[in-house]
């Protein structure tokens, strides 16, 4: 027999099912992803402008080193670079050291 019951529970169940991925994706996934871009934006914001004063080859070098490492090695590096540039002026063979130790 068909009845108003064998239609309508199905769609509600669905109804349902889509209503609470929405809610999860809205209340849990989204926030998540918002965070995580925020983070990688202001890490990679620290980057630009840090090294400006350094020779194009070595800038080059230092953004390919930057975008193939994850983000723990990428705030290391950068720390290492700065350190290596300090008051002085940049050591090409520091920079360099620690594009061999952090770098990809």
């Amino acid at each position: 027999m068909l009845g108003a019951g064998t239609v309508i529970n199905p769609i509600i169940k669905i109804v349902t099912t889509v209503v609470i991925l929405g809610a999860v994706y809205l209340f849990i996934v989204k926030p998540t992803l918002d965070t995580t871009n925020d983070v990688v934006n202001q890490s990679l914001g620290a980057f630009n402008g840090a090294f400006d004063g350094l020779p194009n080859d070595v800038q080059n070098e230092i953004n390919d080193a930057i975008n193939g490492v994850n983000s723990v090695d990428a705030d290391r590096l950068q720390r290492c670079i700065k350190n290596a540039i300090g008051q002085n002026g940049a050591d090409q063979d520091r920079i360099n050291r620690c594009l061999d130790r952090y770098g990809p």
